[in-house]
């Protein structure tokens, strides 16, 4: 720690689970210099989280460690939710390929994998230091509007570190929350259940569910869910002479277990009783200190979207606190991540509420009223629903107009040079900038982009193009010439009635426009919206 105790950090974060490491894989591949510090000086070794989304394989596409999860995750299986009689009442998937996002809408994953894959990139980074074992125990705005943190060694020793930025990743229980005296509203939901984690034996597996099925059974709400290889997951609501249990004994949990396995079967990975609740942050910075991941949001797991929205969560602070700390645009940038990810978590619990409703109804009268409900609105069929339709896009904040498709994460289709080979397919995103992007439907012609050029250099944006037709002439060189594989952007380009795009460097859509006029007037709006001058 000696080497930044007299030198002022970019960033500090507190907290190296999932999202502080993909906090400062963000940054650190960025240049900004980080520390992170953890209390704790290894990976917790048992699975917490269990799935992510496409976003999320979108965030680990970029930091690099795609590829090596793939021995660790698996696509998520089609979910059934089964009434009082047994029989479906809702039925969710992810629908057909292309996905939208270049990436299986949702996934089950070994989480230990997971963060060992995401600190194996942050050891790569240079501009990253990790100190493990050191706690932070105090942290405090100075004249110069840094933050000061008394961070603790695995000695004993306590040494002042100096960061313009700090953020805090450091779980539910948040000392850095507790001390900054920033509150969670209540979301009002509160249910005790616990979560078996299971090693089941090869010959077993066959005889399981083959898919996920929410058991929306009065006398016991329960959950399965089929993650990679041998792990199966089942989650139970505890009764109210059970729900005071810190721990359940093995005996009992084996009972819970009986309709589907036996002792002699599988393994107890894990199992540990929590309070499924839902709280967010009314406040999410507080001078140079922001909050992200559970120590700014907790929700029930009925969507699988814990984790997820605290990856969201860093992927909106990293692009800005990079702006920020570049000096290209302002402090008031950072605000804009609360306004843009308080309302959108908001809106994800409440469906995630109203799922857990459906589960967790212990009425049985009120059960039977609840599946006949829903058969009646589906017409007494029983229709697949979206997985990925149920989550919200960004509907406040850095938007052009706020109207969509803006703030929804732009598609990645597969896309190639133009005139390269099938072969030399990319996903967009290993082909793109990191940046702002411009994307166009056609390839614009030289006098289109001469307007547009002062701006996009003020965005640092890039320009890209879907297909070859100039209206006469020679693609410009300075822009990105690419052909796509299955049509995905053409048709969302169609669907939203539009012909370019201004994309957000966390591929998040800031505006769109129907033709080159229009473009020039976004790219003006967008300069003075995020407060950068061009000539």
């Amino acid at each position: 720690m000696s080497s930044f105790t007299n030198d002022i950090l970019d960033v500090a974060i507190v907290g190296f689970g999932p999202v502080g490491a993909s906090l400062a894989a963000l940054l650190g591949q960025r240049g900004r210099r980080v520390a992170v510090f953890d209390k704790s000086d290894q990976v917790y070794p048992l699975p917490r989280a269990f799935a992510l989304d496409h976003e999320a394989m979108r965030t680990f596409q970029q930091i690099g460690i795609a590829g090596a999860l793939a021995a660790h995750m698996t696509p998520y299986r089609p979910t059934l939710y089964q009434g009082c009689d047994g029989e479906p009442i809702q039925h969710f998937d992810m629908g057909p390929s292309p996905y939208p996002l270049g990436w299986a809408p949702s996934y089950t994953f070994n989480q230990p994998a997971l963060e060992a894959a995401l600190r194996q990139a942050v050891a790569a980074l240079p501009s990253v230091q990790v100190h493990l074992g050191h706690e932070v125990t105090d942290v405090q705005e100075d004249d110069r509007s840094c933050a000061v943190l008394a961070v603790r060694a695995p000695q004993g020793e306590v040494t002042q570190v100096h960061a313009r930025h700090v953020v805090a990743c450091d779980g539910g229980a948040s000392p850095t929350r507790k001390r900054l005296g920033l509150p969670l509203k209540s979301l009002d939901f509160d249910e005790p259940w616990i979560v078996v984690d299971m090693h089941v034996k090869e010959s077993k597996l066959a005889q399981l569910p083959a898919t996920n099925i929410q058991y929306c059974d009065p006398s016991r709400p329960c959950t399965y869910v089929v993650g990679p290889g041998t792990h199966r997951r089942w989650e139970f609501l505890l009764m109210p002479d059970e729900a005071e249990q810190r721990e359940m004994p093995h005996d009992a949990i084996w009972k819970l277990l009986a309709p589907w396995l036996a002792p002699d079967e599988a393994r107890i990975w894990r199992a540990a009783a929590y309070r499924f609740h839902a709280v967010v942050l009314e406040q999410w910075r507080k001078g140079p200190v922001l909050l992200a991941g559970d120590s700014a949001h907790q929700m029930p797991p009925f969507l699988a979207q814990g984790m997820c929205q605290g990856l969201r969560d860093a992927v909106n602070l990293a692009w800005k606190l990079d702006e920020v700390l570049e000096g290209r645009m302002p402090d008031s940038l950072l605000d804009s991540y609360g306004i843009e990810r308080g309302p959108q978590v908001e809106e994800v619990t409440a469906t995630v509420k109203r799922l857990g409703k459906i589960i967790c109804e212990r009425d049985p009268v009120r059960a039977a009223q609840r599946d006949h409900e829903l058969r009646a609105q589906q017409g007494h069929q029983v229709k697949v629903q979206l997985r990925q339709s149920l989550l919200p896009r960004i509907t406040r904040g850095l938007l052009d107009t706020g109207e969509t498709p803006e703030g929804m994460p732009f598609p990645q289709p597969i896309v190639r040079l133009l005139g390269a080979n099938a072969a030399d397919a990319q996903m967009m995103d290993d082909v793109a900038r990191p940046g702002f992007l411009l994307v166009l439907r056609d390839a614009p012609a030289a006098a289109h982009l001469q307007p547009w050029s002062g701006m996009l250099a003020a965005l640092r944006a890039q320009v890209i193009c879907i297909g070859n037709e100039t209206g006469g002439g020679a693609i410009p060189p300075d822009v990105l010439a690419l052909s796509e594989a299955d049509g995905l952007l053409a048709r969302w380009f169609e669907q939203h009635g539009c012909r370019a795009a201004l994309v957000r460097p966390d591929h998040v859509v800031y505006g769109v426009a129907a033709d080159a006029a229009d473009v020039q007037a976004l790219l003006q709006r967008a300069c003075a919206r995020l407060g950068v001058a061009f000539d």
